[in-house]
């Protein structure tokens, strides 16, 4: 189904990839913006070029863009999840394909469709969740809008991936073989400096065959979500309901119903940039009280007028755990729907109970190429809860240890960009179990290599 799917790509592209270079795509594809592009192929059809297909008029009142993913990954890691997994031989490879059709209606309406066919070949344990859908819808929606002022008003409806800042709550989780979606309703309203979304969204189940995904039974999440830009710092404001009938922690599983109350500075000034969010979360999961919260920074500062432009960073983050697994209140954080590659591409450690220090540099050292290097010590926030994964589940429960500190991981990286459209990356990373880890089970040094290629259109 993904060579299929490829293939169709491949012969779209002499009708899409005019001008790619002056089109602005998103992770979010259905927020391009390809208005200079549209520019560009007007120009050229007027002097007997031909039209490309982005915001072209396809009736009255009627225009059309089309476009798509090309993804191809290859990773192999050596002692996966520190020896608990099976070693995959050769490694693994992840193809994913996907094509969209965005028709606009007059000035107020809106039809985007996008399907995507994500295969893996090599897990030694066979695919995962996030490895495999043969083929389904990850947007397939209506939207209305109608400008206010000098803003506009909103709103969305049927499947859509959705992603609010930079991703630490709420993601498309871009990062897996299969990217997430959610079935929902999302109002939004624009004017001046802010922007507001409202929304009710169930997450869809991803299953490997073709048009079998659907609507989870058991988690439904809500929430307001505001945003004010500003020259130098902008804010996010945001309040989100989880609720899951069947919520699994260290503690136990049980009915979670949770609020999270939270806010994002970010921006930038001369060299310096910062990125920092904070949250508290309440609620009931069963009988207990839920009391959590999260911190998370990202601070850089920008040598621009040194060779490469390095950026130093350094992060620093926590997210609290549970102190008492038998007592009645829930310590542990719940990141909602958090990307996938939350701490690196490795992939092993989630963001709940912890708290970690990690310095990273980046330095161009070509126009079109990028190094990243980043060292990130990783420790429990509390010594009577587990090590989660990034899907919540829980990777390693606390035991009889007492041990805080959970491992090392280094990591070494480049991008290319290529061509326009075109983004290939590369990574070497090492993780080295700390104290915890080896108190509690398997410990094995865990190696990782990947390469991936990327064309959008």
């Amino acid at each position: 189904m993904v060579a299929r799917a490829t293939r169709l790509g491949l012969l779209l592209l002499p009708l899409v990839a005019v001008d790619a270079a002056l089109a602005q795509f998103r992770s979010l594809r259905y927020d391009d913006d390809v208005r200079a592009q549209r520019q560009s192929c007007n120009e050229q059809a007027d002097s007997g070029g031909i039209a490309c297909w982005k915001d072209r008029p396809v009736g009255d009142d009627l225009r059309l863009s089309v476009g798509g993913d090309l993804r191809w990954r290859y990773e192999h890691a050596g002692h996966p999840r520190y020896g608990l997994d099976r070693q995959d031989r050769w490694g693994v490879l992840m193809q994913r394909a996907s094509v969209f059709a965005d028709l606009s209606a007059g000035e107020h309406w809106r039809g985007f469709a996008q399907l995507a066919s994500s295969v893996t070949n090599g897990r030694a344990g066979g695919p995962s969740p996030v490895d495999e859908d043969r083929l389904d819808p990850t947007n397939l929606f209506v939207e209305w809008r109608s400008p206010v002022g000098e803003g506009s008003i909103g709103l969305r409806a049927g499947i859509q991936e959705l992603q609010f800042g930079t991703g630490r709550a709420i993601d498309a989780r871009e990062g897996p073989n299969v990217r997430r979606s959610f079935d929902a309703v999302r109002g939004f309203v624009t004017q001046g400096a802010w922007r507001v979304d409202a929304f009710t969204a169930a997450p869809r189940q991803n299953r490997a065959g073709s048009f079998d995904d659907a609507r989870s039974r058991t988690q439904t999440l809500r929430g307001l979500y505001a945003t004010r830009t500003s020259a130098v710092t902008s804010w996010d404001v945001y309040l989100l309901h989880f609720e899951d009938e069947a919520g699994r922690y260290a503690q136990g599983v049980a009915h979670e119903r949770r609020w999270s109350l939270g806010t994002r500075a970010f921006g930038g000034r001369q060299a310096w940039d910062w990125n920092w969010e904070f949250a508290v979360q309440g609620g009931r999961f069963g009988d207990a009280d839920i009391r959590a919260w999260s911190l998370a920074t990202d601070t850089g500062y920008t040598f621009e007028g040194v060779d490469g432009q390095p950026r130093v960073a350094m992060l620093l983050a926590v997210a609290s755990g549970d102190k008492d697994p038998h007592d009645d209140r829930l310590g542990t954080l719940h990141p909602f729907y958090p990307r996938g590659n939350y701490f690196g591409d490795e992939a092993t450690l989630g963001p709940r109970n912890f708290f970690n220090i990690h310095p990273a540099l980046s330095l161009k050292v070509a126009p079109r190429v990028q190094l990243n290097a980043s060292l990130d010590f990783f420790w429990r926030h509390s010594t009577r809860d587990g090590v989660y994964a990034p899907n919540g589940m829980l990777f390693r429960a606390a035991g009889d240890s007492r041990a805080r500190y959970v491992a090392t991981i280094a990591s070494l990286g480049a991008t290319w960009a290529a061509a326009p459209g075109w983004s290939t990356t590369a990574v070497v990373a090492c993780a080295e179990p700390g104290a915890f880890l080896r108190e509690t089970g398997a410990s094995d040094v865990l190696s990782f290599v990947s390469l991936s290629a990327q064309y959008r259109f």
